[in-house]
């Protein structure tokens, strides 16, 4: 057996793989539907298997048999096309393992709080995990699904006015109410979200994946108040389900703001902020700042980290997303693998300078399937500093 040839098929077979996450990331979040999001995923299983085998037909143990050979064989135009992909996708592969080790926070940031609450420790395994296909992998060993990270940090900025200084966010994202994580988890990371005191709540979308699952509302989000209130957007999964405009008028009765498309203006004496949301590319349009006092301090709420650039281009100060659940499974040495975001995973989670825009991404509360190695939901509360 020839040596070479096994490497260079492990080579090739990886870099596959990562044009193919590269390719279902970016379709996950161009707005499609469900049904098509589907097919894709057929699609990416049926290449991603057939390929590795077709590599051994079609190179190793015919054409040129690399396999079989003694010495490596001179390369064709057919097995330099085969693997062409592969040495392509491999090299992305690299590029994106370096720029997950190179990530670091702003240097401006101040970390004040970083504690894990192990929601399994306070309750029965049998309280957390409920009904439906997937409740058999918040069982597997060392699954971090229920581990809560609760961090805290602050951040300077030189256009916050002195009246809003030490402002105080609450955020949290994509916890996916569908049956295998049940209610009863929710209802505690909830506690934990409200013992947090801020002067704001964030929602930044992903209610839920099953209609039945309105319900628990009442007990969840429909718990939390802030003294300056509480805003939401919605996202891609709520947007598949007939019941958006009843989960909007849900949250409303229970004294949320939606701010989908809108701007919503605060004040202190002379002093403003506004708070924006948007969830394109699903839903509505993108909020118009024209109508908002230039100096304002805009802070804008958005179901995934793709509008960055839209942020950046309307000089929004602060945005807050979710969606990419920060990879759920981040593999050592590579990272996360699959965020559904144009940007693959760049924005998979953290925080991010662009000016002048800071955004933080979220890993979330939960996630369709309730499966997260290395990667802990997340529940965050970012204050705000005059720079």
């Amino acid at each position: 057996m020839n040596a070479g040839f096994w490497c260079v098929w492990f080579v090739a077979c990886a870099g596959v793989a990562k044009l193919l996450a590269i390719a279902e990331n970016s379709l996950h979040s161009c707005g499609y539907r469900r049904v098509t999001l589907q097919r894709v995923r057929g699609v990416h299983n049926l290449l991603l298997f057939s390929y590795p085998l077709l590599l051994i037909w079609r190179v190793g143990f015919s054409g040129p048999k690399w396999a079989t050979a003694a010495n490596t064989p001179p390369l064709t135009m057919a097995t330099a096309l085969w693997l062409l992909p592969g040495m392509i996708g491999f090299v992305l592969l690299i590029l994106s393992t370096i720029r997950h080790w190179r990530y670091r926070p702003p240097a401006f940031e101040t970390v004040l709080r970083s504690d894990v609450i192990d929601v399994a420790e306070r309750l029965p395994i049998t309280e957390l995990v409920g009904n439906g296909r997937a409740k058999w992998l918040a069982k597997l060993p060392y699954n971090q699904q229920f581990q809560l990270e609760i961090v805290e940090k602050s951040y300077p900025f030189a256009r916050l006015p002195k009246a809003w200084d030490g402002l105080s966010i609450v955020h949290f994202s994509d916890v996916h109410f569908r049956g295998p994580v049940t209610r009863r988890y929710f209802e505690e990371v909830m506690r934990e979200a409200a013992a947090l005191q801020g002067d704001l709540i964030f929602f930044t979308g992903d209610l839920m994946d099953h209609r039945q699952c309105l319900e628990w509302i009442p007990s969840t989000l429909g718990t939390l108040s802030a003294p300056l209130g509480c805003y939401f957007v919605l996202g891609n999964h709520d947007w598949y389900l007939p019941v958006t405009d009843e989960m909007r008028q849900r949250l409303q009765s229970h004294g949320w703001k939606d701010t989908s498309g809108r701007v919503i203006e605060l004040q202190r004496g002379e002093d403003r902020i506004v708070i924006a949301g948007t969830e394109r590319p699903w839903m509505g349009t993108a909020p118009d700042f024209t109508g908002a006092p230039a100096e304002a301090f805009r802070i804008v709420l958005s179901h995934g980290p793709d509008q960055i650039d839209w942020a950046e281009a309307n000089r929004v100060d602060l945005m807050f997303a979710g969606h990419t659940h920060g990879g759920q499974i981040r593999l050592p040495i590579l990272g996360p693998v699959y965020a559904p975001s144009r940007y693959s995973c760049r924005y998979a989670s953290g925080v991010f300078y662009r000016p002048p825009t800071l955004m933080s991404v979220t890993r979330g509360i939960s996630g369709r399937e309730p499966i997260r190695y290395n990667c802990r939901p997340e529940l965050s509360k970012v204050i705000l500093r005059c720079g």
